[in-house]
């Protein structure tokens, strides 16, 4: 039988052939709107890079280009569900609105009530369960609990909400329907929806404003948490504007057909095939992306992860930097090989161990107990040795220049002590720097996990175990359960005091407490024993309170809180506060003058210098220059203006305490990086302390790009990912704003760079290793 066009058989391909149109036209909207998306998220890369108009162009074309393939599933998938919600034509605004009218045919009244209830409902409910979960996370309570009893509350906040909803609908239906001539007043839903739709977005608009980053501010400023870098909504924002251009694109540009509109969609890759080539000439273009392209950034590291042919984590397209990409063992972050003949790390040629010679000579092993040097002899043989570590404590302390009364304890310690004005932190973030600091190792060469906060096995050696193996009385105080056996930096400890810390199983990323008070009386209480002090000690105190979230002390007067910085300078002031009980009960004690003291920190913290806040990620000098007093008596005071590296500090303890590190014999894995200090604390009056290289050495985890920069006198060099390249002078440009890569000054770096990197023992981990 002859079929008609009406006839079912034929419908089936009809649809189909409507269905591919909407998609193709989809593609089309999102395409477009990702390309004008492009422009913004660009704008945000170059932002603060200067006026080069070539640079922001090539930087918006890149953009594009990385962009769109995203903005095409973007697309395809907001035009399918499209196709879900109304399968026979394309929704637009006022289809769904005219959706939402039918339903209320017969009852409007009842539907112009319960839909803005409900929407202020649900705003209601969202943010009283955030209220519930910030409370109920401060607790000392195991996170099972914790989290059930969230849960629990909210479902109970919920139920109420929905019961609230309906018993208030009759009200309101009859305040809407009420009117003077009989008639319903205002029986709209799509109106009144809308209405409370705009309230909702009005009062969280405020709360972001009016709240603080913890949440603080009152009932609405708990939305103040969206401050928060890590909780940046750009992206995520510019996707929702793709996906809804990409649903309503059908109905606005029905004319157009399908095959014009897939050809126009697709356009765009051809930037992404340029982007693929032109990024690996243009690594500053992809470091911009990389760093403050809310969409651009994550798109261009899905890119390189895709185009990766040999599995190593490297790409030779889109700036991956990868040299050899049939070839796994070569990439930017392989070990060089010596004499081989291949450029196994992608720095532009073998390393051959004599021009290694040549730039980076081989460290003499160090001299033993019995033939120490003339630094080492002058200090007493029953010295004790207190290290004080600062977590987020900047350089920028009152005795290195700030004019506020931020450090006027430490101020006081650095005017009888070794000041090291420009001191650096291994890493920028905490779980990648204090242990490689205390094991005396750079962080790609110790045996970790892939962890952000990283577990350190037992093959490497930290400094408390080496000095309780030569018989001195080990005690750590600390108030997060990091430094206890998860990372293993218990490790070598007579005692660990965590009584300032939350509770085993508390969650660790709540920091509303102030412990400064609670780990200076622990530390007191370690002290006043005389099974702690009656022979030689260790003991390392970790102060937490700088991090951030930055709590306001009243007792800290002076600064304000209209800034970040300002809370954060109050955090400092009040720490130093408490480190100066600390330093005072040393003083005092019987064995307080012969008794070294440390003070130094982590890492810096960033408040808007490169668009950056916090710290980590990055290697900026904000986030890895910290301060470094080290105190010894009999020692004159000085200060030291060559840098230096806390890769220093293991080896300067040990040197102080004469006890020996790894020596003949010792396993390959057993090592020590570091020099010792004690030539810089013990330099004769008006000597200059000899200049050394410095190694920031960050590797890839779990929420961060292998980082590294190598300092040589006053140029910088930063490596992201093992590939791309940026060159600071120091002297001149102390900011890091221009960038010298490409400049015959990055010739001469280089190959120092390659040597440093050559002599290091790399241990590499990926996702794969717990």
């Amino acid at each position: 039988m002859k079929r008609t066009p009406s006839s079912p058989g034929h419908a089936v391909p009809t649809l189909a052939r409507s269905w591919a149109g909407r998609l193709a036209r989809s593609a089309l909207g999102a395409s477009v709107f990702g390309a004008l998306a492009a422009s913004l998220d660009a704008g945000w890369a170059t932002a603060g890079t200067g006026d080069d108009p070539a640079f922001q162009l090539a930087t918006y074309l890149a953009d594009i280009g990385v962009f769109a393939p995203v903005a095409l599933a973007v697309g395809l998938l907001g035009g399918a569900a499209a196709i879900v919600v109304d399968p026979s034509r394309p929704p637009s605004p006022a289809t769904l609105v005219a959706s939402l009218r039918v339903r209320a045919i017969g009852r409007p009244a009842d539907i112009a009530a319960f839909v803005p209830l409900a929407v202020l409902a649900a705003f209601l409910w969202m943010t009283l369960c955030a209220h519930l979960a910030r409370a109920l996370l401060g607790l000392e309570a195991a996170p099972l609990l914790v989290g059930t009893a969230i849960a629990a509350g909210a479902l109970g906040l919920g139920l109420i909400a929905g019961l609230a909803v309906l018993a208030l609908t009759p009200p309101l239906r009859r305040t809407l329907a009420n009117a003077s001539d009989g008639r319903p007043a205002c029986v709209d839903p799509a109106a009144t929806g809308g209405v409370a739709l705009g309230i909702a977005a009005i009062l969280f608009a405020l709360g972001v404003a009016t709240g603080g980053v913890s949440g603080e501010g009152g009932f609405l400023g708990i939305y103040g948490v969206f401050k928060r870098p890590e909780l940046d909504l750009r992206a995520p924002a510019i996707l929702l504007v793709v996906a809804l251009a990409a649903f309503l694109a059908p109905a606005a540009i029905r004319t157009v057909r399908a095959p014009l509109a897939i050809v126009l969609a697709v356009l765009p890759l051809a930037l992404t095939a340029r982007a693929a080539t032109s990024l690996n000439a243009q690594p500053a273009v992809g470091q911009a992306l990389e760093r403050g392209a809310p969409v651009g950034g994550k798109s261009l590291a899905v890119l390189r992860r895709a185009a990766d042919r040999d599995g190593d984590r490297a790409a030779a397209l889109f700036g991956g930097g990868d040299c050899d990409d049939s070839d796994a063992r070569v990439h930017p972050l392989a070990e060089e090989i010596l004499d081989n003949g291949v450029d196994d790390d992608c720095t532009g040629g073998d390393l051959t161990a004599a021009a290694l010679e040549k730039l980076a000579p081989a460290p003499k092993p160090p001299a033993g107990a019995d033939a120490r040097g003339s630094s080492a002899a002058r200090v007493p043989p029953d010295l004790n040795v207190v290290l004080i570590t600062i977590d987020t404590l900047r350089w920028d302390l009152g005795y290195a220049g700030n004019p506020r009364p931020v450090s006027p304890n430490l101020d006081a310690l650095a005017a009888r002590s070794t000041v090291f004005e420009r001191a650096y932190a291994l890493a920028s973030y905490t779980g990648k720097s204090i242990g490689p600091m205390l094991i005396g190792k750079y962080g790609s060469e110790t045996h970790r996990n892939w962890g952000h906060f990283n577990t350190f096995s037992e093959e490497d050696t930290f400094v408390a175990e080496r000095l309780k193996g030569a018989g001195v009385r080990t005690m750590s105080v600390h108030g997060h359960r990091y430094f206890g056996r998860f990372g293993g930096l218990d490790r070598g400890f007579d005692v660990v005091d965590m009584s300032a810390a939350p509770p085993e199983g508390a969650p660790w990323d709540v920091d509303n407490k102030a412990t400064s008070p609670a780990l200076t009386d622990a530390a007191l209480r370690l002290l006043g024993s005389p099974e702690n002090t009656g022979g030689r000690f260790f003991l390392w105190v970790h102060y937490l309170d700088p991090h951030a979230d930055y709590l306001r002390h009243a007792d800290v007067p002076g600064f304000g809180a209209a800034t970040q910085r300002d809370l954060y300078d109050g955090e400092v002031a009040f720490t130093d506060r408490h480190i100066g009980r600390l330093l005072d009960a040393l003083a005092a004690a019987p064995f307080g003058g012969r008794t070294a003291v440390f003070v130094t920190s982590d890492h810096g913290e960033a408040f808007g210098e490169h668009k950056m806040f916090r710290h980590g990620f990055e290697l900026w000098e904000e986030l890895v220059r910290v301060p470094l007093i080290v105190h010894v008596p009999g020692a004159a005071p000085s200060r030291v203006s060559a840098r230096r590296s806390l890769i220093d500090l293991t080896p300067t303890i040990l040197d102080l305490m004469r006890v020996p590190g790894p020596g003949e014999g010792a396993p390959a894995t057993d090592f020590l990086s570091g020099t010792s200090l004690l030539p810089d604390v013990f330099l004769a009056p008006g000597d200059q302390a000899e200049a050394r290289d410095v190694l920031i050495d960050m590797p890839a985890g779990p929420y961060n790009d292998a980082r590294r920069s190598f300092i040589r006198g006053d140029m910088k060099l930063t490596i992201s990912g093992g590939a791309r390249f940026e060159l600071y002078d120091l002297a001149s440009d102390p900011e890091e704003r221009k960038n010298l890569w490409g400049t015959p000054a990055a010739k001469e770096i280089e190959p120092y760079y390659a040597a440093m990197r050559a002599r290091l023992r790399e241990i590499r981990v990926t996702g794969a290793r717990k």
